[in-house]
């Protein structure tokens, strides 16, 4: 064999070794990349904000693309949302899922996962305005209760009231009737005693008159 053919040779390896590792080094990467990618995405279905980002920078490191690139800002906003929610500030919480929406080029898992939180931010005010109305409600019919046992008990009161009057009306009517029979039964016995008494008057004259009689016989 020509030297010239071994040089051909050597360089044909070479290229053959250096294209080999290439390939070995990219499918290495690739795998890394899209092992980040998939914890990633874990991550975010969990919505574990923070392992996300990690893993999205990891794969970023890798090799750049749309998906990593966006991806940090989106979660900043998803982040920034919870703490929102924890501080019960619906309106700033709702605005921020709406920028990790609104985000150019933003991740469509990022996105569904901001708008599925919007939409429990939504319940969650409807929730609190439903439980404040309620509350409302509850205070206004104790009050009402309140005013309404109030009544009972004053009209208790005048019931009680008007019972004590009647009872009296009724003794004092008694009282008074009583007394009618009383002087209508000493009316009765002083007649009797008037009518016994001319009685006794006539009959004493009677006598007399017959004494006189038999004197003047």
């Amino acid at each position: 064999m020509s030297r010239k053919k071994i040089t051909i040779s050597v360089i044909g390896l070479v290229i053959i070794i250096i294209a080999g590792y290439i390939a070995m080094m990219w499918f290495s990467d690739d795998r890394t990349y899209n092992r980040e990618l998939n914890k990633a995405r874990d991550a975010v279905a969990v919505q574990d904000w923070q392992t996300a980002k990690q893993h999205y920078q990891a794969s970023r490191k890798v090799r750049v693309s749309i998906e990593n690139r966006t991806a940090s800002e989106q979660l900043d906003y998803l982040a920034r949302a919870d703490k929102a929610i924890k501080q019960q500030s619906w309106e700033s919480a709702k605005s921020l899922y709406q920028r990790a929406i609104d985000t150019n080029g933003g991740v469509p898992l990022l996105e569904k996962a901001a708008k599925t939180n919007q939409r429990i931010v939504n319940a969650e005010q409807d929730a609190g305005k439903y439980k404040a109305s309620v509350s409302s409600l509850e205070k206004s019919l104790d009050k009402k209760d309140k005013d309404l046992n109030d009544v009972k008990k004053q009209m208790s009161e005048t019931n009680a009231s008007v019972q004590a009057v009647q009872d009296s009306a009724n003794k004092a009517v008694a009282d008074a009737n009583a007394a009618a029979d009383k002087a209508n039964a000493t009316a009765d016995s002083a007649n009797k005693q008037a009518q016994d008494a001319q009685k006794n008057n006539k009959s004493d004259d009677h006598k007399d008159n017959h004494k006189d009689d038999n004197k003047d016989k």
